[in-house]
């Protein structure tokens, strides 16, 4: 499983957790808790718990987890379902249990449960119960539905079962897993065009259908549903209400259930076909004819198949396995390679709740494990190492967390502070943070009410990293505070470094500073996207020269500034995309030619400007013409704080590729670019993405297009998080022993220069900030 090793590294705040996993007792289930270990939580704080499952090697995995120094038991999902007929079993395991928790409550361990439902369901995540765990992640639907019936929540659980991880990469390897187990249990019976009838049309469901009718199977669909049953209508399958409807109107040989819930009621039985074939694929499905003898005149056992039953009235039915989980029926079930990514992703989830557990508020998170997740680089990873052509791709090993065992203290809490506190946490780091207003801080970490320079001593002395978030005009005054605690200081700056009259005394500090570690943020500088247009260049137009760049920037600040939150006056329209802008250019332009391009007078370019007397400059479009190699080239600057940009263009192609539409709110916001070589034209639409149309991509997704004579030659989407990719790369060199490059000033002494220049042009009626 070489994703799940690639991210099994170390992560030092797991050495102050215990873990309590339940699920099945197979191979991927026995790396993913060696892989825990190898993460930091020592194996005496493990304690596993089998769900029951007759798989195929559940006694060498319980034997392996012992031999490790692990805890191993069994918390039976018969019991869980029906806890009345099984309380002694269930007292015994809940003692256990509650042994375990506060045993390491009783030296300060928090305690992670990784379930599927059946410990939360018992009052385990409630706020008052006396034996509360810390946190958990929630691996199934079933599990879900146990939660939500138990009760409100009182600590934060993550919904791995909802996660576009589950649903993408893990659905379809279960299901694949459930029809290879059917099949090999009925070698001798014929399939194709006879009538199945599938129990549930949810994810599992679903997909079961499709590949049932591939192979030549009538299916029908029972689901209490209307969306299933739209759903499974329009994909062409007949749908019925209940068992009992279907089982009138068809003569099904092969019963599927999937929904997790008594999917037989008494009628439905008695309506059962002679010699119908029963596969259940979760606990509940048809225990009804286990647990209810009156339905019944005989059950025999079939060693290797299942239960043969004789029901009331004569007819046969055969329940396959031993009427749980049919995949998992003496059997390993998913490949170790089919379930690595969903494995490698809940390792993912875990590791990034328990470093934010303070942050966190109680009740069940879906968004937030896919953030997790698609910010991981885990899709890529997958891709990469399993569905290439050709060789497959050598993983390169991501190591220790960067921040690991250090301290970062971020400046300003506002919305750059807060995307800087979680990328620093994830990176490993314990946080610290300093705000003035000291409102809605996260409760996880220290924190203070007031500037560097009232820090106490021994506090500054344990920050390991500083990342300067509050409003540029402070950003001098507080890195020279840094410095006087810490001449050596790392410091991460958020762009602009400074005020543009500052610059001169930003160069001074450093100087009288040689130890210290100074970085910008320059987020755009690790964009994917902008690789990709480099190699389209290559591929298509190899040689040719540029014939026009054009790059807006838009975002729609009138709430924020209704509502008092930071405005840059400054520099107006230039203190907040403008940079970004020039950071795209210099991945499009020769080194030299952009420097000479930042050193020109901004009298050499046409500029078309709105004024705003609260903002200064509103609105800002820069005319110019650079010199690249022979070649004179147009370039186009755009940006707005006061409206958002209509993008229009060509519209995606279907609907694959993950575009959807109602994915959020129209967008505030919009960063695109247009660049001309040769006879292609190459548009990058970068995070958020909305069409003209409606369409949308996930947040982190990026889209780039290659067109030649309105013909489409290249059509990408791509999952990328340059700020998080930025911020840990500039943490990982801050925190090293490598020289780093002199601060790249070129940027910010151009916006200084045009807003200097603007100034110069403030309307005589309007008031000068």
């Amino acid at each position: 499983m070489p994703l799940l090793a690639r991210y099994a590294t170390p992560a030092p705040h797991l050495g102050g957790w215990a873990v309590i996993f339940r699920d099945h007792f197979v191979e991927n289930t026995l790396a993913f808790l060696l892989a825990v270990q190898q993460a930091g939580v020592p194996p005496e704080w493990i304690y596993a718990l089998a769900k029951g499952d007759r798989t195929y090697n559940r006694d060498r995995v319980h034997a392996t987890l012992l031999a490790q120094g692990c805890r191993s038991g069994l918390l039976d999902n018969t019991a869980i379902n029906a806890p009345n007929s099984h309380a002694d079993d269930l007292a015994q395991a809940f003692a256990d249990v509650d042994a375990f928790i506060d045993a390491a409550h009783a030296v300060s361990r928090k305690v992670l449960v990784i379930d599927d439902g059946g410990l939360l369901a018992h009052g385990y995540g409630r706020a008052d119960s006396p034996h509360r765990v810390d946190a958990a992640l929630e691996l199934t639907v079933s599990g879900l539905k146990r939660i939500t019936a138990a009760g409100p929540l009182g600590i934060p659980v993550l919904n791995l079962a909802r996660s576009a991880l589950k649903t993408n990469l893990g659905y379809p390897e279960i299901a694949d897993s459930c029809l290879r187990r059917l099949r090999a249990l009925l070698p001798a019976i014929k399939v194709i065009g006879r009538t199945v009838l599938v129990l549930g049309y949810g994810t599992l469901g679903s997909r079961l259908a499709a590949a049932l009718r591939a192979q030549g199977c009538q299916v029908h669909i029972v689901d209490p549903d209307p969306l299933a049953l739209i759903a499974a209508a329009e994909a062409g399958h007949p749908t019925y209400r209940t068992a009992v409807d279907a089982l009138h109107a068809v003569r099904p040989f092969l019963l599927i259930g999937t929904t997790g819930e008594d999917a037989l009621t008494a009628e439905a039985v008695g309506a059962l076909p002679d010699g119908v074939v029963l596969a259940p694929y979760a606990t509940k499905d048809f225990a009804v004819l286990a647990t209810d003898p009156a339905l019944a005149e005989s059950a025999t056992e079939i060693p290797g198949i299942g239960r043969r039953y004789r029901l009331r009235g004569g007819a046969q039915a055969t329940v396959l396995g031993d009427g749980r989980s049919l995949n998992l029926f003496e059997a390993d079930a998913i490949p170790n390679q089919g379930y690595d990514a969903y494995r490698a992703g809940t390792l993912l989830a875990a590791k990034a709740l328990c470093a934010r557990v303070g942050t966190i508020p109680a009740g069940v998170h879906t968004d937030l494990v896919d953030d997790i997740i698609t910010s991981s680089g885990l899709y890529d990873a997958y891709y990469d190492t399993y569905l290439t052509i050709g060789a497959p791709a050598q993983l390169a090993p991501i190591g220790s967390e960067p921040l690991a065992g250090m301290t970062a203290c971020v400046i300003g809490y506002g919305a750059a502070g807060r995307l800087h506190a979680q990328f620093l946490t994830d990176a490993g780091a314990q946080l610290m943070i300093l705000d003035p207003k000291h409102q809605d801080l996260p409760k996880g970490c220290r924190t203070f009410c007031h500037g560097v320079d009232e820090l106490p001593r021994p506090v500054a002395a344990d920050v390991d990293l500083w990342s300067v978030c509050c409003p540029t005009a402070d950003h001098l005054p507080v890195l020279r505070s840094i410095l006087t605690h810490d001449p050596g200081a790392r410091v991460l700056l958020e762009k602009p470094a400074c005020q543009g009259h500052e610059i001169d005394a930003l160069i001074r500090l450093l100087d009288e500073h040689p130890t210290a570690r100074v970085m910008v943020i320059d987020q755009y500088r690790h964009a994917r996207a902008l690789g990709v247009v480099a190699d389209l260049i290559k591929a298509y137009e190899p040689g040719a020269s540029l014939r026009h760049i054009g790059i807006t920037f838009t975002k729609d600040r009138s709430a924020d500034i209704a509502d008092g939150r930071f405005v840059d006056r400054s520099y107006g329209v230039l203190g907040y995309e403008w940079l970004h802008m020039l950071a795209v250019l210099r991945r499009l332009l020769p080194a030299d030619d952009l420097a000479a391009y930042l050193a020109t007078d901004p009298r050499q370019a046409t500029l078309r400007a709105i004024y705003d007397p609260r903002l200064f400059v509103s609105t800002l479009t820069e005319h110019t013409t650079l010199r690249v190699g022979d070649a004179l080239v147009p370039v186009e600057l755009h940006s707005s704080i006061t409206g958002s940009a209509v993008v229009l263009g060509r519209t995606p192609d279907g609907v694959t590729g993950g575009w959807r539409r109602g994915v959020r709110l129209a967008d505030d916001r919009h960063r695109y670019l247009t660049v001309h070589v040769g006879r292609i034209r190459i548009s990058v639409h970068l995070d958020p993405v909305t069409t003209a149309d409606g369409w949308q991509l996930d947040r982190n997704h990026h889209r780039v297009v290659a067109e030649r004579d309105d013909e489409v030659l290249h059509d990408q989407v791509i999952e990328d998080s340059p700020l998080r990719t930025a911020i840990r790369e500039a943490a990982d060199a801050l925190t090293s022993l490598r020289p780093l490059p002199p601060l790249d000033l070129g940027p910010l002494r151009r916006i200084t220069a045009l807003a200097e220049h603007l100034r110069v042009w403030w309307p005589k009626h309007s008031l000068k900030p």
